[in-house]
């Protein structure tokens, strides 16, 4: 049987806090702050008491916490570390960084929320959410799109709620010219999606179930090592839209500090809808298939291995975990801190195809760069893996990157290949058991309606970190 992802999250019926019947009946971390009479705070107790959330107890909790903390305009106590404490019952001084609870309950609360407003809810005249990237609920009026209201009945019904925080109001609607802008920006955003759809598809399509059933190989005790947490750091495909439409490469210093939101785009996209795309989290099917198998892995333990999303690391977080960074550095700029140690660098261009990997020492048979060729029938395409030590020389990082979303998934059959990763691993493996840093060039091809072949095609082994 397949390992149960770390992320999920089943009924919950061990933590002491109780949330029961109708009238909400609560053994607490906390101590409600706001009047019971407020229908705002009677339509958070009706969703925590009902049958979407009654499997969960902590679920509820949840919500309850961070709505009574928003409408007592205490804000400011509804930070992950604050709901760890206070509703999942952490100590104090606990790392949210190496713990991922709030998160992983976050992501459930949201689904709970809307399966509430679908369901038993559907009538509600008030709608509650939990923007995505934050805790702060959010009230307002429920659309009801077949009932026509006149201005007096508008005005009457917008009244009730005119006392929310502004924290907790929905943004603002665009100006005409920003809407121009939107639609503008949505349709290049979703040509861009659909491009990248569509080339993965095909290549699923191909694929097939071509790794080996037996992906044990030494490389996986390394890199999930029991003593430290492991990080595993999808690729940021919002920053790939971003470069993409302002044609302006992102470093990781822009990345952190996010200065290239600054940057003016030629298709006359405003800040705004940039900083909206900024702030969405997007990843590719190539990159979650790589997460699904990691987490199946027997050495992968859910206490000790953290699923994080790039803009949410830290410098912090890669100087003494462990980590598995899917992407090259432009679409996981964390790449650059180990990028410029290794042999075989990724040069992107924010445009297609116009991408190359730079082999900076060829050796015999070897080519100075490595490019796509989409347009011929081979398809070939090619990936890089590579193992070097965190930023402390503490524990180590896997890298994981393409050229394209096949190069991704390209290296990712060879990684979980155990017949192609032992020779390597072999050679890898120093007189005390440990491997030592290496990089695999990794080429991948199809012909007609074969599946893509993928082949280790250079490798480069050091007796110490690469330099």
């Amino acid at each position: 049987m397949d390992q149960q992802p770390p992320w999920s999250i089943d009924s919950d019926t061990s933590h002491k806090t109780t949330i029961v019947g109708p009238d909400l009946q609560q053994e607490l971390h906390w101590e409600s702050l706001y009047p019971a009479d407020d229908r705002r705070w009677q339509l958070a107790r009706r969703i925590a008491a009902s049958s979407s959330f009654a499997r969960s107890t902590l679920l509820s909790n949840f919500l309850l916490y961070v709505c009574d903390r928003a409408l007592s305009g205490k804000t400011e106590e509804i930070s992950e570390h604050q709901i760890g404490v206070h509703v999942f019952g952490r100590r104090p001084g606990y790392n949210p960084s190496e713990d991922n609870i709030v998160r992983s309950y976050a992501r459930h609360l949201r689904q709970r929320l809307d399966h509430y407003f679908e369901a038993e809810g559907k009538h509600e005249e008030l709608r509650l959410s939990i923007p995505r990237g934050k805790y702060v609920p959010r009230f307002e009026p429920s659309k009801q799109p077949d009932r026509k209201i006149s201005e007096g009945d508008a005005a009457s019904e917008s009244r009730p709620i005119s006392n929310i925080p502004e924290q907790l109001l929905p943004a603002r609607p665009l100006s005409a010219s920003r809407r121009l802008g939107s639609r503008q920006f949505a349709f290049i955003a979703l040509a861009l999606a659909l491009l990248a759809c569509g080339i993965f598809a095909w290549t699923f399509s191909q694929h097939g179930a071509s790794a080996s059933a037996d992906t044990s190989h030494p490389l996986w005790a390394q890199v999930f090592d029991k003593s430290r947490q492991t990080l595993l750091v999808p690729a940021d495909d919002g920053i790939v839209m971003i470069q993409n439409l302002t044609r302006h490469s992102v470093n990781l210093a822009e990345y952190i500090s996010r200065d290239y939101l600054a940057i003016k785009s030629p298709y006359n996209i405003d800040a705004q809808n940039m900083t909206d795309l900024d702030q969405q989290r997007y990843t590719s099917m190539a990159d979650l298939d790589t997460v699904l198998k990691s987490s199946r892995l027997p050495e992968a333990t859910p206490e000790r291995f953290t699923v994080r999303y790039a803009r949410e690391l830290h410098m912090e977080d890669l100087k003494d975990s462990n980590a598995i960074l899917i992407g090259s550095s432009f679409s996981n700029p964390w790449v650059e801190l180990f990028q410029k140690n290794l042999n075989f660098e990724f040069d992107y261009q924010p445009k297609p195809n116009e991408s190359v990997i730079v082999n900076h020492h060829p050796v015999q048979g070897e080519l100075p760069i490595y490019k796509n060729d989409a347009t011929a029938p081979s398809h070939r395409t090619y990936a890089v893996v590579a193992l070097a030590q965190n930023l402390n020389d503490t524990g180590w990082v896997l890298i994981i990157e393409g050229l394209t979303m096949a190069g991704t998934q390209a290296a990712t059959d060879i990684l979980f290949n155990r017949e192609a990763m032992l020779p390597v691993l072999s050679k890898a493996e120093a007189r005390n058991g440990i491997l030592q840093p290496f990089e695999l060039l990794i080429e991948t091809r199809s012909f007609g309606s074969n599946a893509p072949q993928a082949t280790i095609i250079a490798s480069r082994i050091y007796s110490k970190p690469a330099s």
